[in-house]
């Protein structure tokens, strides 16, 4: 065999082993390749199934604040409907015609069981009924002794009743106000039974 036979021989052999080699190498970056494609959509399906999961979380938080906030609105629009009940009870009995006023006020003031005292009312009302009242109290208590104080109460009506060191305050921002933690069930009762279901 001459050489140049055998350096073609030679030639030809490493051209097949590169050849080979290189089969090989294609291979083995295709199966390389297909793995790290599986892993990737493995990796995507799982992010994507979190990413559902994370979604149902904040949705569900969300839900719940809504639902926290609702109620909350709901309770303060009760508690501002009882308030304005309980201001509209007291202007009610301050704007009774003066009989009807003064037939409440002295039936409130025989029940405190004083009969001897100083009667303090507010502005309006000593100067409009604050005689008659006292005429219609003392004759109610039976030879009562009541007077009418000069001084006067911040209050939209009612009285303070002064006696010895003590008083009794029946103003009626503290008649409604005492009544108001037994009534508040019945009065939300009234006013949202109608519309429980809408708000």
């Amino acid at each position: 065999m001459s050489i140049d036979n055998i350096t073609a021989k030679i030639l030809n052999d490493a051209q097949e082993y590169a050849d080979g080699l290189l089969s090989e190498a294609k291979k083995e970056a295709e199966v390389i390749t297909a793995k790290a494609e599986s892993e990737a959509d493995a990796i995507k399906v799982r992010m994507a199934e979190q990413a559902v999961k994370d979604a149902a979380v904040v949705k569900h938080r969300k839900h719940s604040a809504a639902e926290l906030e609702g109620r909350k609105a709901r309770l303060a629009a009760k508690q501002k409907a009882v308030t304005d009940a309980v201001d509209a009870a007291i202007l009610y009995i301050a704007d009774m015609n003066s009989q009807e006023y003064i037939s409440f006020l002295a039936k409130k003031i025989v029940e405190t069981n004083i009969k001897e005292g100083q009667l303090l009312l507010n502005v309006k009302d000593r100067d409009t009924i604050g005689e008659m009242l006292i005429k219609v109290a003392n004759e109610s208590l039976n030879d009562g002794k009541l007077t009418l104080s000069q001084e006067t109460i911040n209050a939209k009506g009612g009285f303070v009743l002064r006696y010895g060191t003590r008083e009794i305050n029946s103003s009626l921002e503290t008649m409604i106000h005492a009544i108001k933690e037994s009534v508040t069930s019945e009065v939300v009762s009234v006013l949202f039974h109608k519309y429980e279901g809408s708000i």
